[in-house]
């Protein structure tokens, strides 16, 4: 038996063996911290889910509300070189069922699973905001659907007990300062002949406040909404074409209205006299601008981009645009300066701006455009596309889940008895 105490000891033997011992790998090791950030911040979507098996570190990291923001900021800039994601919401022929698309080139175009009940007739879209789409019905704003189509991922939100019998319009916004998504729904009380002005009622949901829905009225604006969602999301606010109340004028907008996330109420400007006749307008985030682009039906048709100074609330004529010719409709403006519009067969038409092709026409710089790339899309009805340039995001909201191929009997079933129907979205 061994002598008592003559055994290995605990102490400086041991710590000299701890010190010299290599350290473990991880993620810091070689690079501070804060240039990891950076350079993770700046990767593909794709590769990001990847990297969050590298160590417990790095997917705590990627999870964080902070580095969740800088990599969209970083992904949403990448597309005036690279190609984006584009979602198109498009019907079936057949069977006039909704359908979510992702075209993303060089990848070829591919069907999403859709979250939103496939037996309502009636689907619309509000966004996108940090990667973020809200499907709903119109035009009651209900069965809102969130979903995040680069993962997958969504969550039905339950409304609030507010019955109300007007159209609702649907808008999306995101508070930078508290990292919450919001939700608004604006009762649309149209004007009629004797009407008196009423401040326009509103309901909000922050996704992160526990309590739900808060009811508001806007303190000082009086405007008229007929669309079903906002009209383009710049700056993570929400913006709508409008009405005068007292002025109602069917198809004639007259002005821009544009929710403050800071003031949590709306501020609007008087659109820019555009002339008399028949015109079409859009609104549009044009190469990091909000634009308000106008245009007349013609074989070639010029498009006139209005831009607004919000800290001096003057419009300026920005840009011409064209001629764009071959097209029956115009789809909208992706954020790289590409324009997209639909022909007469439903073929998807992307018209490239030429900027270094640029003509001064009377003090305006007209930039020449040309058909970069079309789109066919197979079974698909004509006149039912709508797009949306979505970057690529992390952002969930607590409560998502993936997002499951629909079992189309079992909705039918449930939709026999509204009380089911109800309790299961």
């Amino acid at each position: 038996m061994a002598p008592k105490g003559k055994g290995k000891k605990k102490g400086k033997g041991n710590s000299k063996k701890t010190e010299n011992r290599a350290q473990e790998p991880t993620p810091n090791c070689i690079f501070k911290p804060e240039i990891i950030s950076n350079i993770l911040s700046r990767l593909p979507l794709k590769t990001i889910l990847q990297y969050r098996s590298v160590c417990k570190q790095w997917k705590k990291h990627i999870s964080k509300p902070d580095f969740i923001a800088t990599h969209y900021r970083h992904s949403s800039s990448l597309q005036s070189t690279d190609s984006s994601m584009i979602i198109i919401q498009s019907r079936v022929i057949e069977s006039d069922d909704h359908v979510l698309l992702r075209h993303k080139p060089p990848d070829s175009t591919v069907e999403l699973d859709n979250p939103y009940p496939c037996v309502l007739s009636q689907m619309s879209i509000a966004g996108p905001v940090n990667g973020i789409l809200c499907i709903f019905r119109p035009s009651f704003g209900d069965v809102l659907t969130l979903l995040n189509p680069a993962l997958s991922k969504s969550k039905m939100v339950k409304l609030s007990e507010t019955n109300s019998s007007q159209k609702v319009s649907v808008g999306l916004a995101f508070d930078s300062l508290k990292k919450d998504l919001l939700i608004l729904r604006i009762f649309c009380v149209p004007p009629f002949p004797g009407c008196t002005k009423t401040k326009v009622e509103f309901e909000i949901r922050e996704m992160k406040y526990p309590l739900g829905w808060e009811t508001l009225k806007s303190r000082t604006n009086y405007f008229y909404i007929d669309k079903p969602s906002c009209d383009a999301i710049f700056k993570a606010e929400p913006y709508w074409l409008a009405y005068d109340y007292e002025e109602y004028i069917p198809s004639k907008y007259q002005r821009l209205v544009h929710f403050e996330v800071s003031k949590m109420d709306f501020e609007w400007w008087i659109l820019p006299f555009i002339g008399v006749g028949d015109y079409y307008a859009n609104l549009a985030n044009f190469e990091d601008s909000l634009g308000f682009m106008v245009w007349k039906k013609t074989d070639n048709s010029y498009i006139d981009v209005w831009e607004v100074d919000d800290k001096k609330f003057q419009w300026r004529k920005k840009c011409k645009l064209g001629p764009l010719s071959g097209f029956c409709r115009i789809l909208g403006c992706l954020r790289n300066g590409d324009v997209v519009a639909e022909n007469e067969d439903g073929v998807l038409l992307f018209y490239t701006v030429n900027k270094s092709e640029v003509v001064v026409q009377n003090d305006e710089n007209l930039y020449p455009c040309s058909v970069k790339n079309t789109l066919t899309l197979y079974n698909i009805k004509k006149g039912s596309h709508v797009i949306f340039d979505c970057p690529e995001g992390l952002l969930l909201i607590e409560g998502m889940v993936t997002v499951e191929p629909q079992d189309g009997l079992k909705w039918k079933s449930l939709l026999s008895t509204s009380e089911d129907f109800m309790r299961a979205l």
